[in-house]
């Protein structure tokens, strides 16, 4: 573990001046990616070579969460309600766009090519699809909703950008109609559920499904769409008293299926489990074909479980469900084992490490989580960049206080390159793994990670 960091701190330096040549000599390949599908467990282009997708998120961007991003307000559903029914729909949208246009630019394409990646996963909601509320900021029914002028205007600009810089996009449903989980990341903490046994609850799956159907059709034969990542987890579905074998979630994802596929039958769908291996069908179960299976990796330092005991199981499961399909490490982060009272010294970047060395051992395509963050700190493993709200790096708002002007001027100015750090130690580990071998099993001295730290 000690060679492989002080190779990432030679590939930091290295890094730093390819960032800069890169800068004075902006070439982009502007070309256009062949379409990937799922062959077995590996993902192929049309000639049958293997592709092998490693890369990070861009979140916050079209959903927002405080933890993560310049606002004081929980979910987006509230930021915009609140935003409506202060200064009616045109401004509140005026608002929002200004944001959108600052957090991620063309630079930040860009970067994630010079950092060595080759996919971005985009994370958006209904609500960037679908006007959604009144002119008072109320929430409207699913029927009521109505289509906006340019609705994939953003999902657009990530599509020209990664082909512009040789990218693959990962288009993730982050917020359904009603919400999958209830969580902030799906953009609603309210009691509206995806999966209610209502009428209601049947109206956000209508809507949910015709997105994806409008999805499919905008982005059907994009070559750099890697895929539709149909619904991000789903926590809601699971409802273990009543249905321990998660049917009621897999039924679902199996409408969304057939939405896709009536409009799209070539790119490959991404099907989240949360968490586990065995929280997913065997995809012949379902006909399912062409899917990528996909999972988020949060071994919380909370949580008491050392590192190696955590992703050993993670293995152990995987080898024994043994599905037949890609798999996508969709989001990770991970905490030494030092911050558990364990005894180990294995700080957060050897256990970032020796994650991204297993991942790349077991052939699992990677997406980081996530690109940006505004936190506390400048070296937070959440963020390749950070910028810290101490330092003033940038304003947090509060979209039910501050005036019109000063959110404005807050949303507007919330760039990457001029408000952001690259946090290179970290930078340098997920460079260097997106550039190491792929699929090649453990090294002769076994996994860093599954080991024993000390």
């Amino acid at each position: 573990m000690k060679k492989f960091l002080a190779f990432a701190l030679l590939v930091s330096v290295l890094l730093s001046a390819a960032v800069g040549f890169a800068a004075c000599n902006d070439k982009p390949s502007d070309t256009a990616l062949p379409m990937l599908s799922a062959s077995g467990e590996d993902i192929v282009d049309a000639e049958g070579n293997t592709v092998v997708l490693r890369g990070t998120n861009f979140g916050g961007w079209l959903v927002q969460e405080d933890w993560m991003c310049p606002t004081d307000q929980t979910d987006t559903l509230s930021t915009l309600m609140t935003l409506y029914s202060r200064f009616g729909k045109e401004r509140a949208e005026a608002l929002v766009a200004a944001y959108e246009e600052s957090w991620i630019t063309e630079d930040d394409f860009r970067t994630v090519k010079e950092l060595g990646l080759n996919v971005v996963r985009v994370p958006f909601t209904y609500m960037n699809v679908y006007y959604h509320l009144s002119e008072e900021g109320e929430l409207l029914r699913p029927d009521e909703f109505t289509l906006r002028e340019d609705p994939f205007k953003r999902l657009d600009f990530a599509l020209e950008m990664c082909k512009k810089y040789g990218l693959y996009l990962i288009i993730d449903l982050h917020g359904a109609v009603g919400s999958q989980n209830g969580s902030d990341h799906s953009g609603d903490t309210s009691r509206t559920n995806l999966y209610a046994d209502t009428e209601l609850g049947e109206a956000y799956r209508e809507k949910t499904a015709e997105l994806w159907t409008l999805v499919a059709e905008h982005f059907a034969g994009e070559g750099n769409v890697a895929g539709y990542d149909l619904l991000n987890e789903p926590t809601r579905g699971k409802v273990e008293t009543e249905n321990p074998e998660f049917k009621r979630q897999w039924d679902y994802y199996d409408v969304l299926y057939d939405a896709v596929r009536a409009k799209d039958a070539d790119h490959m769908i991404f099907i989240e489990s949360t968490w586990e291996t065995y929280h997913l069908p065997s995809p012949y179960d379902y006909g399912w074909e062409n899917v990528v299976y996909e999972y988020h990796h949060y071994n919380w330092d909370y949580n008491g479980v050392a590192n190696r005991s955590f992703y050993s199981g993670k293995r152990r499961d995987n080898n024994l469900m043994a599905h037949g399909v890609p798999v996508l490490i969709g989001e990770f982060n991970a905490w030494g084992d030092s911050r558990r009272g364990t005894g180990s010294d294995q700080t957060d970047l050897e256990a970032n490490a020796g994650v991204l060395e297993f991942y790349n051992g077991e052939g699992w395509h990677w997406t980081t989580w996530t690109y940006k963050v505004v936190g506390t700190f400048t070296d937070s493993n959440w963020g390749i960049f950070n910028a810290s709200t101490f330092a003033k790096d940038v304003d947090k708002v509060d979209p039910a206080e501050d005036s019109y002007e000063d959110i404005l001027a807050a949303w507007s100015d919330v760039d990457t390159t001029g408000h952001f750090t690259l946090y290179e130690d970290f930078a340098a580990i997920v460079s260097a793994a997106a550039s190491a071998p792929f699929g090649e099993g453990a090294p002769e001295e076994g996994y860093a990670i599954l080991q024993t730290a000390k």
